[in-house]
């Protein structure tokens, strides 16, 4: 088992004035445990909650990733849907607990540089991997699993201008799969998104 470790980063994100879903709230939190980083997310709105953990080693590549959610009437008893991928299996694989019982599941695509979740944060350890100057693009096979089929796709991560942003100052940008922009701090840590979130 892994040391409890040391938290280096956390944030609480939440819906603001002008996003279509105005319940979200996302809280966030990152650790250090030995050699390994361990991102975990809990996302909640009036249609869905997500928990996800997302283990990474010491140069921020995804090594494994869990999320369960829970969705309002998908399920008669309320019991979650919950997923274990494996990232450094080949090809990568993923165990599905769902009502309807255990499946397995592999992905095409090769193993990811980086993961995609529920909430904007975990954004945030695909840009701790990499020191981006402004213009700086990186590319690479990416995990997304937001929604309920995921996929491995070829995605870009992008540095662009730092802008002042009401509500939250001096803010770094960053786009990815080219339309879906976060804004961090200066550490690199999402504080928010084009979205309003």
């Amino acid at each position: 088992p892994l040391p409890e470790g040391e938290v280096i980063a956390s944030g609480h994100l939440r819906a603001g004035p002008t996003m279509r879903e105005g319940s979200v709230v996302e809280r966030w939190e990152v650790r250090r445990r030995d050699c390994l980083y361990v991102f975990t997310v809990h996302q909640e709105w009036e249609r869905q909650i997500s928990d996800v953990e997302v283990v990474y080693d010491a140069d921020w590549k995804p090594l494994r990733a869990w999320k369960r959610m829970t969705i309002p009437g998908a399920d008669p008893d309320g019991r979650p849907d919950t997923r274990l991928y494996q990232l450094e299996d080949e090809p990568v694989s993923m165990i599905q607990r769902s009502p309807e019982g255990l499946s397995r599941h592999r992905f095409n695509g090769g193993r990811p540089v980086a993961v995609i979740g529920p909430g904007r944060a975990l954004v945030s350890a695909w840009i701790q991997a990499h020191d981006l100057e402004v213009g700086d693009v990186v590319r690479g096979p990416v995990l997304d699993f937001r929604p309920l089929v995921e996929e491995i796709d070829e995605v870009a991560l992008r540095r662009d201008p730092d802008r002042e942003e009401p509500g939250l100052g001096p803010v770094r940008v960053y786009t990815v799969f080219g339309r879906e922009s976060v804004f961090t701090d200066e550490h690199g840590w999402v504080v928010g998104d084009l979205a309003g979130l």
